[in-house]
């Protein structure tokens, strides 16, 4: 593992090095250092904007008593894209704008996601005393396959437990 970060810490900078002297030689000196400053810049401005956007819609999602996954997620490509808009290259710039486009970026996400379960358990005592608890568990999105496998259908099993006899009619 050691040698697999040196190797990523050694050749990465060196090929973002031989890209700039690649495109000084074409463009000149001094407009491969603007371009490089103007995209750090334009990813500050980026990364302030659209990290703004993610924080208000995380907290909507948090006041509707919602679990903010994607906005969340959102947010760390949103920081990973402006930390490599601000790293001097133009390969790790292409990378950081592709992380802050939208579409990209949720595409990216639906990606990561693809297959992730969340396993929970609630447990809850209201002003009477009574307890309410349950155990759920959340898989990725579900493919969108043709409608032949009927074998696999959404099972909700539950058991409720009643300390008090309520009055029948």
């Amino acid at each position: 593992m050691l040698k697999v970060f040196l190797l990523f810490f050694v050749l990465v900078p060196l090929a973002e090095l031989y890209i700039l002297i690649q495109v000084g030689s074409v463009i000149g000196a001094l407009p491969t250092v603007l371009l490089t400053v103007a995209t750090a810049v334009m990813g500050v401005m980026l990364m302030r904007s659209q990290g703004a956007s993610i924080l208000q819609k995380t907290q909507v999602s948090l006041a509707k008593g919602e679990v903010p996954q994607s906005a969340m997620m959102e947010g760390a490509f949103i920081f990973l894209g402006g930390l490599l808009l601000l790293v001097p290259g133009l390969m790790s710039d292409a990378l950081g704008l592709l992380f802050l486009i939208p579409w990209v970026r949720k595409a990216l996400i639906r990606q990561t996601l693809k297959g992730y379960k969340v396993r929970g358990h609630y447990q809850y005592r209201n002003s009477e005393g009574d307890y309410f608890e349950g155990e759920w568990t959340e898989s990725g999105p579900k493919q969108t396959g043709s409608l032949r496998n009927h074998s696999e259908r959404d099972v909700i099993e539950g058991e409720v437990l009643d300390d008090k006899e309520s009055p029948r009619k």
